[in-house]
Protein backbone atom coordinates (compact mmCIF):
# COMPACT_ATOMS: atom_id res chain seq x y z
CA UNK A 1 0.00 0.00 0.00
CA UNK A 2 1.49 3.63 -0.98
CA UNK A 3 1.53 6.08 1.70
CA UNK A 4 -0.05 9.20 1.21
CA UNK A 5 3.47 11.11 1.02
CA UNK A 6 3.89 9.01 -1.86
CA UNK A 7 0.76 9.01 -4.09
CA UNK A 8 0.62 12.97 -3.44
CA UNK A 9 4.23 13.08 -4.93
CA UNK A 10 3.42 11.09 -7.55
CA UNK A 11 0.15 12.97 -8.15
CA UNK A 12 1.57 16.46 -7.99
CA UNK A 13 4.33 15.79 -10.10
CA UNK A 14 1.38 14.23 -12.34
CA UNK A 15 -0.60 17.57 -12.37
CA UNK A 16 2.60 19.93 -13.25
CA UNK A 17 3.04 17.75 -16.37
CA UNK A 18 -0.12 17.91 -17.30
CA UNK A 19 -0.57 21.42 -16.32
CA UNK A 20 2.42 22.05 -18.34
CA UNK A 21 1.40 20.25 -21.64
CA UNK A 22 -2.12 22.20 -21.65
CA UNK A 23 -0.19 25.03 -20.93
CA UNK A 24 1.60 24.25 -24.50
CA UNK A 25 -1.41 23.47 -25.86
CA UNK A 26 -3.14 26.49 -25.62
CA UNK A 27 -0.21 29.55 -25.31
CA UNK A 28 1.96 28.28 -28.14
CA UNK A 29 0.07 26.10 -30.68
CA UNK A 30 -2.59 27.74 -33.16
CA UNK A 31 -4.31 24.68 -33.30
CA UNK A 32 -4.79 23.23 -29.83
CA UNK A 33 -7.08 19.77 -29.41
CA UNK A 34 -10.58 20.20 -29.89
CA UNK A 35 -11.12 19.86 -26.14
CA UNK A 36 -9.35 22.96 -25.17
CA UNK A 37 -10.15 25.47 -27.74
CA UNK A 38 -12.61 26.95 -25.85
CA UNK A 39 -9.10 27.74 -22.91
CA UNK A 40 -6.95 28.85 -25.80
CA UNK A 41 -5.59 32.07 -25.64
CA UNK A 42 -5.00 34.75 -27.73
CA UNK A 43 -2.85 33.94 -30.83
CA UNK A 44 0.50 34.64 -29.01
CA UNK A 45 3.76 35.09 -30.20
CA UNK A 46 4.90 32.06 -28.60
CA UNK A 47 2.16 30.30 -31.56
CA UNK A 48 4.61 31.53 -34.46
CA UNK A 49 7.85 30.13 -32.92
CA UNK A 50 6.29 26.08 -32.51
CA UNK A 51 9.61 24.74 -32.47
CA UNK A 52 10.43 26.44 -28.99
CA UNK A 53 8.40 23.61 -27.29
CA UNK A 54 8.28 21.13 -30.28
CA UNK A 55 7.19 17.64 -28.70
CA UNK A 56 7.67 18.39 -25.40
CA UNK A 57 3.23 17.92 -24.65
CA UNK A 58 3.93 14.55 -25.47
CA UNK A 59 6.36 14.26 -23.08
CA UNK A 60 4.51 15.99 -20.33
CA UNK A 61 1.53 14.12 -21.39
CA UNK A 62 2.15 10.65 -21.39
CA UNK A 63 4.47 11.46 -17.70
CA UNK A 64 1.32 12.75 -16.26
CA UNK A 65 -1.13 9.67 -17.62
CA UNK A 66 1.08 7.19 -16.95
CA UNK A 67 1.49 8.03 -13.19
CA UNK A 68 -2.04 8.76 -12.64
CA UNK A 69 -2.56 5.30 -13.97
CA UNK A 70 0.13 3.72 -12.33
CA UNK A 71 -0.81 5.26 -9.31
CA UNK A 72 -4.48 3.55 -9.15
CA UNK A 73 -2.83 0.16 -9.41
CA UNK A 74 -2.29 -2.15 -6.20
CA UNK A 75 0.95 -3.87 -6.72
CA UNK A 76 4.18 -2.32 -8.16
CA UNK A 77 3.90 -5.38 -11.07
CA UNK A 78 0.30 -4.04 -12.20
CA UNK A 79 1.10 -0.46 -11.93
CA UNK A 80 4.14 -0.76 -14.20
CA UNK A 81 1.54 -2.93 -16.35
CA UNK A 82 -0.93 -0.25 -16.47
CA UNK A 83 1.39 2.62 -17.17
CA UNK A 84 3.26 0.15 -20.11
CA UNK A 85 -0.23 -0.49 -21.72
CA UNK A 86 -1.08 3.62 -21.95
CA UNK A 87 2.69 4.26 -23.20
CA UNK A 88 1.35 1.70 -25.93
CA UNK A 89 -1.93 3.35 -26.91
CA UNK A 90 -0.21 6.89 -26.78
CA UNK A 91 2.43 5.30 -29.39
CA UNK A 92 -0.11 3.69 -31.16
CA UNK A 93 -2.07 6.94 -31.59
CA UNK A 94 0.85 8.83 -32.68
CA UNK A 95 1.62 6.46 -35.34
CA UNK A 96 -2.26 6.22 -36.57
CA UNK A 97 -0.95 10.32 -37.69
CA UNK A 98 0.97 9.16 -40.34
CA UNK A 99 -0.51 9.54 -43.88
CA UNK A 100 -0.82 5.76 -44.82
CA UNK A 101 -2.81 5.12 -42.04
CA UNK A 102 -4.30 8.14 -40.79
CA UNK A 103 -6.12 8.03 -45.10
CA UNK A 104 -8.09 5.04 -44.51
CA UNK A 105 -9.14 5.72 -40.81
CA UNK A 106 -10.60 8.57 -41.81
CA UNK A 107 -12.58 7.13 -44.37
CA UNK A 108 -14.09 3.93 -42.12
CA UNK A 109 -13.74 5.38 -38.41
CA UNK A 110 -16.89 8.15 -38.54
CA UNK A 111 -19.25 5.40 -39.53
CA UNK A 112 -17.60 3.28 -36.45
CA UNK A 113 -17.86 6.01 -33.57
CA UNK A 114 -21.16 8.43 -35.07
CA UNK A 115 -21.15 12.37 -35.56
CA UNK A 116 -20.77 13.65 -32.41
CA UNK A 117 -17.67 11.03 -31.87
CA UNK A 118 -16.10 12.06 -35.10
CA UNK A 119 -16.89 15.94 -34.28
CA UNK A 120 -14.33 15.35 -31.13
CA UNK A 121 -11.90 13.05 -32.42
CA UNK A 122 -11.32 13.99 -36.36
CA UNK A 123 -9.25 17.12 -35.89
CA UNK A 124 -6.85 14.66 -34.55
CA UNK A 125 -6.61 12.83 -37.83
CA UNK A 126 -7.19 15.83 -40.03
CA UNK A 127 -5.10 18.72 -38.47
CA UNK A 128 -2.47 16.48 -36.50
CA UNK A 129 0.67 15.67 -38.44
CA UNK A 130 2.93 12.42 -38.15
CA UNK A 131 6.03 13.07 -35.92
CA UNK A 132 8.50 10.86 -35.27
CA UNK A 133 10.27 13.14 -32.40
CA UNK A 134 6.94 12.73 -30.94
CA UNK A 135 7.18 9.19 -30.49
CA UNK A 136 10.36 9.37 -29.18
CA UNK A 137 8.87 12.07 -26.66
CA UNK A 138 6.23 9.70 -26.00
CA UNK A 139 8.53 6.88 -24.98
CA UNK A 140 11.08 9.12 -23.25
CA UNK A 141 7.67 10.73 -20.96
CA UNK A 142 7.23 7.24 -20.33
CA UNK A 143 10.47 5.94 -19.33
CA UNK A 144 10.43 8.85 -16.69
CA UNK A 145 6.94 7.76 -15.39
CA UNK A 146 8.00 3.93 -15.12
CA UNK A 147 11.33 5.48 -13.42
CA UNK A 148 8.94 7.68 -11.20
CA UNK A 149 6.64 4.71 -10.02
CA UNK A 150 8.98 2.42 -9.57
CA UNK A 151 11.51 4.69 -7.61
CA UNK A 152 8.81 6.39 -5.21
CA UNK A 153 7.59 2.40 -4.81
CA UNK A 154 10.65 0.89 -3.80
CA UNK A 155 11.91 3.87 -1.71
CA UNK A 156 8.88 4.79 -0.09
CA UNK A 157 10.02 5.09 3.37
CA UNK A 158 13.52 6.83 2.45
CA UNK A 159 12.75 8.89 -0.59
CA UNK A 160 10.16 11.57 -0.44
CA UNK A 161 11.08 12.59 2.59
Amino acid sequence: MLSNRTLRWRLGIAAVSLAAAVAVYCLARYYPPALLEPMRATQSTLAARPELFGSLPSLFYILAIGLLVGSCATTPAAARLHCSVWIGLALALELTQHPLIAAPLSTWLPAILGDPAWTLLGPYWFRGTFDPVDLLATAVGGAIALAVLAYTQGNEHEAIQ
